[in-house]
């Protein structure tokens, strides 16, 4: 991670071009991911090759110290699309904020508790097969819901992380007032999430529950669970949702599933993850996700992925391979058929 002065790494969020490097003057270090994958997907009715960028990104921290134990910290986020040389600025998780011995609190756009516990567990973050595809239940997952969006930023929020205590234990608060802008001061857009969390590299565990007053008071709550033993890393999920903003009454959906990793080599590791949809009012409207590959570590910074992945939809489900917003393009499934895919990867992390 290399530092830079403030008139250069805003210079690169805002126009893309590749940095100076200079002194440090100004307390910002500038960082980012390209990561983009070739892909034969196939949706159950046609099969093609697709060009995808997936969750690139590039960004600028920044912290200052304020005496008493305290410090100020920044960070700018934005997307980049490698595929097709665009990107959003200040996207992705972008906030000014407080820290010190009281915790952390923080202002702007970030990712939620109930989202942070699905980073940790998942095996193929931005790949196809992202657990996204099933636990986020909207409808860039092929869901037949609408509105609430379960691994999402909050806009205009306030997030709180208490101190860690216990040995690892730490207490998370997130709040918007409005999940979409507000035209006055009688929108009703507020949610919630909160989640415990215990980590002590070996171990994570973590419970979230989130709600959103916008759908109806829409909720989820999730379960996390990560272990590592030697060259080994296991990971587990569960979900409970209950959408509420429905015709035909509350709906509950069930997602649960587990995943594992193997480092064969200083260079290979080898992954798999298979995850069960339920939605348990609605018949015939399941899915099983399956996702196996394995990354080719050439360097700390550069790595090739490879992944398989396919959903096994029943007869009235259209869930994706490519849906939840990791892997960038969104590919349609065809009601009742098994969406695949093949990847080929390259990320380079700076």
């Amino acid at each position: 991670m290399k530092k830079l002065p403030l008139y250069v790494a805003l210079g690169v969020v805002f126009s893309g071009a590749q940095p100076v490097l200079a002194d440090d003057t100004a307390g910002l270090k500038f960082y980012g991911r390209a990561h983009v994958s070739t892909d034969y997907l196939d949706n159950g009715e046609d099969s093609d090759l697709n060009v995808s960028s997936n969750s690139s990104r590039i960004g600028v921290r920044a912290s200052t110290d304020l005496g008493n134990g305290l410090k100020g910290i920044l960070q700018v986020e934005t997307q980049i699309n490698y595929d097709n040389g665009n990107g959003n600025l200040a996207s992705r998780d972008t906030f000014v904020g407080l820290e010190g011995g009281f915790g952390r609190v923080r202002f702007g756009q970030i990712d939620t508790p109930l989202k942070q516990i699905r980073t940790a567990v998942d095996f193929f973050g931005d790949q196809i097969g992202d657990l996204r595809a099933l636990t986020r239940l909207n409808g860039s997952t092929g869901a037949p819901f609408t509105g609430q969006d379960f691994d999402a930023r909050f806009r205009n929020g306030v997030y709180y992380n208490t101190p860690s205590f216990g040995g690892g234990l730490v207490f998370n608060f997130h709040y918007t007032p409005e999940v979409k802008e507000a035209t006055n001061l009688e929108d009703k857009s507020a949610a919630y999430s909160t989640s415990l969390t215990y980590d002590s590299g070996k171990l994570y565990l973590a419970v979230a529950h989130e709600q959103w007053e916008s759908v109806e008071d829409s909720s989820a709550l999730r379960l996390g669970a990560r272990y590592k033993l030697n060259d080994w890393t296991f990971g587990a999920l569960f979900q409970q949702a209950t959408i509420k903003n429905i015709p035909t009454g509350d709906e509950d959906v069930q997602v649960v599933g587990l995943g594992a990793s193997y480092k064969i080599s200083s260079k290979w590791l080898v992954k798999g993850q298979v995850y069960n949809l339920d939605a348990k009012d609605r018949e015939d409207s399941g899915t099983n996700l399956l996702a196996i590959g394995a990354d080719y570590v050439l360097s700390n910074q550069f790595r090739v992925l490879f992944a398989y992945a396919q959903a096994d939809n029943e007869d009235v489900a259209a869930y994706r391979i490519t849906g939840g917003g990791g892997y960038g393009d969104s590919i349609a499934t065809k009601p009742g058929e098994t969406a695949s895919g093949l990847s080929v990867g390259f990320r380079y992390d700076f």
